[in-house]
């Protein structure tokens, strides 16, 4: 069993928990995502949706479609405006949280960094990690630009 973990928004009316493995751990430079966070990359995590739940609040959800033409619901604080996880139309099964609502995310490792054509010049990125212009073959979520 995985270890338990818990998170929330910044205003706390948000609270989520999910005690799945993690299937994937990224970083991702697409632009979609680098408008909806403010910042150069999105440090996300991709879990079982079968093993997350929302334990407190109800998130409200754009959604919009991504550049792969895949529809992305974006999962966010109607108070605060913290963004905390998005699904895909085509895997409803996975959900991807946001790394930085997690209570303790200080175990993340990115396993690699995706969508790193519209990665800013700016952003430092760590040349030990697998670097993919889209998304990774082999891995079974792919959003195609929308985390």
């Amino acid at each position: 069993m995985a270890t338990p973990r818990t998170g929330g928004c910044l205003c706390g009316a948000i609270r989520y928990e999910s005690d799945g493995d993690v299937m994937f751990a990224l970083r991702c430079h697409c632009r979609d995502c680098q408008r909806q966070s403010g910042a150069a990359s999105v440090a996300a995590i991709r879990v079982a949706a079968a093993r997350f739940h929302v334990t407190k609040g109800t998130p409200k959800r754009f959604v919009a479609q991504a550049d792969s033409g895949n529809e992305i619901a974006r999962s966010f604080c109607g108070d605060c405006g913290t963004p905390l996880y998005v699904q895909v139309a085509t895997r409803p099964d996975v959900v991807g949280l946001r790394v930085y609502t997690l209570d303790d995310p200080g175990w993340f490792r990115p396993e690699a960094d995706i969508f790193v054509k519209s990665a800013q010049p700016w952003e430092p990125v760590d040349a030990a990690v697998p670097q993919y212009p889209d998304y990774p073959p082999g891995k079974s979520y792919p959003v195609a630009a929308g985390q």
